[in-house]
């Protein structure tokens, strides 16, 4: 395959992806709005479950994608291979900050996942690492910004 038609595939892909999300988003939308709020959970489920369609199709293609792009490009797989190692720092680094102390707050006995420590760790390590990912989208940003004042 050449990357004009894997190009013109993705932009296809999104296209309809998109276009099938804004339907679903405005039958959602006109549906929720007439709805009685005892019935607000029946009516939202099968558009929660769309969403879990597109986390799934939305996963597939990260890991697809990038494997079609090593076969194409065996050249890049040093680099790439490199970004997931940092990236796989940062999870490790969040995983060991994580902090497992029970939350104590007036509804904790009917919530048990306040006081699992792995649900904390869980929870914590994806907060963390989001928090070290966007510092570092950040810092880029004004790196690049400030080299571009000086190199023009």
């Amino acid at each position: 395959m050449s990357n004009k038609l894997i190009a013109l595939i993705t932009k296809i892909i999104s296209w309809v992806i998109m276009g099938a999300s804004i339907i679903v988003a405005l039958i959602y939308f006109l549906r929720i709005s007439g709805a009685e709020p005892e019935m607000e959970t029946v009516v939202a489920t099968p558009y929660i479950n769309w969403a879990i369609v597109l986390l799934l199709v939305g996963a597939v293609l990260a890991v697809l994608f990038p494997l079609v792009h090593f076969i194409l490009n065996p050249k890049n797989i040093a680099k790439v291979l490199i970004s997931l190692g940092a990236l796989a720092v940062v999870f490790i680094a969040a995983y060991l900050l994580a902090d497992t102390t029970p939350i104590v707050t007036a509804t904790s006995a009917l919530e048990p996942n306040f006081s699992d420590p792995a649900v904390l760790r869980l929870a914590d390590t994806g907060i963390i690492a989001t928090y070290i990912l966007l510092g570092t989208a950040i810092l880029a940003l004004l790196f690049t910004g400030v080299r571009g004042i000086f190199n023009r």
